[in-house]
């Protein structure tokens, strides 16, 4: 989901996304987040993964928005994209 998604566009996602979300992300902006009636129903997002493993692998510039964790190996090899997340598997922000 939204490899290498170019300035100027904008993916909001209500829900979870899988492994390499937003991986080469080169200027757009990406955004996940748990819908308002799971967090009504007790889902805690900073308790839980949203997105999967290898997020933003080589990114080189945009944003990212995570409402909850992010799996393993998240922003490796990130290069200028800007990430907001609650937390993270092993091996963040390695090769930075």
């Amino acid at each position: 989901m939204a490899f290498t998604l170019a300035k100027g566009i904008t993916m909001t996602v209500e829900g979870d996304a899988n492994d390499y979300t937003a991986k080469g992300l080169s200027g757009g902006k990406v955004a996940v987040y748990p819908s308002q009636e799971v967090i009504d129903d007790g889902f805690v997002p900073e308790d839980n993964v949203v997105v999967g493993n290898v997020c933003l692998y080589g990114a080189s510039a945009g944003k990212a928005f995570f409402r909850g964790k992010a799996g393993e190996r998240f922003c490796v090899r990130n290069s200028c994209a800007l990430a907001v997340v609650e937390g993270t598997g092993d091996h963040c922000c390695e090769y930075m």
